[in-house]
């Protein structure tokens, strides 16, 4: 009887530790053999880039991406090795070299596909600038692209930004801690990471001063890079991806008990070994509330993350990258409807002057209340955002553009009667297009400016449509 109640006592505390079976994925059989000759695949990771990865004191691989490859090891029932580096940059030469097959976390850039093929994506992180916090938000990068900017290397954010910006001037660091620092003491105006990185090293090293001033519109597709020399591991990887169900991504905790006892020949040793489980019982159970809270509490930052990431810090409205996020759903819906969605740029008339009359602080209470104003008369699916200064975008779903014309001549009437802080009459100009299919959203983009700038030109307080005379 004292055999069984310690064997329950056992369970009990598995129960408080294991998850749910995981389902092996479905392999064929050539994948099978390759992976029973194989035995193992090494891995090298990022040993300094928390929350998403990093290896600890112990040589142990933490962080978001050491649970993926925990459950995808154990779907695929083989063992995932960690190759310990001392940097991001020996892990990319020892899988350059062959000698590690895959790369936990992998952008596809130019510079690494004669060695490396990339998996589909299964997180996509933004990238953010991290500055002093007397900086203004950024909301057109190429606003800035004369200042000095620092980044990891060996990232593939410093390639894109290159190839996106030939202009840049970016400089290289061994780790996340050197740039912020860099930032810190002047030496560059912007650290760019995701913005749980900077947030995260930015509490790590107490450079809790610095802000984070604007999010571009690159982001990482995080894939898992596989060596040119393992060309069996795509497929694998591919599947276990695709496997991978939105529960399963919401775990973090992957705990195995394994308690190995004899039956105990007398009483004495009987609760010497039923103290000893009960003690792993409660430390357990501590944990995995600790565990459970952690859990809680990132989920919460992430939403709140993803809060900042999406929207402007003055006005609350959508930003560039919320915006660019919608033109993507709405160029999918035309492909499949037919129906054609519109955009009205507007920006408030002679703003400068507004400034430089009474104040910056009277400014952005003029650029708040012009928000509500705009967010009140427009229909639930539409979406308003803050295109840049005192310049705003209306993303109109489903509408011509006559339909659009219809709401901004509302909108133009609405701000010249209405009063703002500023105790002055306050117009607004308009520029109007509509998506074709086929164009990008930069030429859609561009002929609302352009159309914006004749209605300036032309005496400001109108509306000009894009193409007409």
């Amino acid at each position: 009887m004292e055999y069984r109640f310690l064997s329950r006592i056992a369970l009990i505390s598995i129960f408080f530790v294991s998850h749910a079976a995981t389902a092996e994925v479905v392999l064929t059989e050539e994948e099978q053999r390759y992976l029973q000759q194989k035995q193992q695949i090494k891995l090298c990771a990022d040993p300094d880039w928390l929350p998403y990865e990093g290896i600890d004191e112990n040589g142990d691989f933490i962080g978001i991406m050491s649970d993926f490859y925990s459950l995808w090891s154990e779907k695929i029932d083989t063992p995932i090795q960690l190759i310990q580096t001392s940097s991001w940059e020996q892990s990319l030469e020892l899988a350059q070299a062959g000698q590690c097959d895959i790369l936990s976390s992998a952008q596809d850039v130019p510079s690494r596909r004669a060695w490396m093929d990339v998996t589909n994506p299964y997180i996509f992180y933004p990238l953010a600038i991290a500055t002093q916090p007397d900086h203004e938000f950024v909301v057109k990068f190429e606003q800035i692209l004369e200042r000095d900017f620092v980044a990891v290397e060996g990232y593939a954010a410093t390639e894109m930004l290159r190839e996106r910006y030939p202009e840049i001037n970016i400089t290289t660091v061994k780790t996340s801690r050197e740039g912020l620092k860099m930032v810190e003491t002047g030496n560059a105006y912007g650290f760019i990471d995701t913005v749980p990185t900077i947030n995260y090293q930015m509490l790590r090293w107490g450079i809790s001063h610095l802000k984070i001033s604007g999010v571009l519109d690159l982001h990482y597709a995080m894939s898992v890079g596989i060596s040119k020399s393992q060309p069996q591991l795509l497929g694998i990887f591919n599947k276990l991806i695709t496997d991978t169900s939105e529960l399963e991504r919401q775990q973090v905790l992957n705990n195995w008990l394994s308690i190995d006892y004899r039956q105990p020949e007398d009483k004495r040793l009987f609760w010497q070994l039923f103290l000893a489980v009960l003690l792993v019982l409660v430390v357990l159970i501590y944990r995995y509330r600790q565990v459970h809270s952690h859990n809680r509490n990132l989920r919460d930052l992430n939403t709140q993350l993803e809060q900042i990431s999406q929207h402007d810090h003055l006005t609350g409205l959508a930003n560039r990258y919320a915006l660019h996020q919608r033109f993507n759903v709405e160029i999918e819906r035309v492909s499949q409807t037919q129906q054609r969605f519109s955009l009205i740029i507007l920006d408030v008339d002679y703003f400068k002057t507004i400034n430089d009359k009474f104040g910056h602080d009277i400014g952005d209470e003029v650029i708040k209340e012009f928000a509500v104003l705009l967010k009140s008369m427009v229909r639930e699916s539409d979406l308003v955002g803050r295109w840049g200064g005192e310049e705003f975008m209306i993303l109109c779903s489903q509408t011509s553009v006559y339909g659009a014309f219809q709401l901004a001549e509302q909108i133009r009437v609405g701000v010249e009667s209405h009063v703002f802080t500023a105790n002055q009459k306050i117009t607004s100009s308009f520029g109007l297009s509509d998506y074709r299919q086929g164009e990008t959203i930069g030429d859609t983009i561009k002929r609302a400016d352009d159309a914006l700038y004749r209605a300036k030109n032309n005496g400001r307080n109108q509306i000009v449509m894009a193409d007409s005379d």
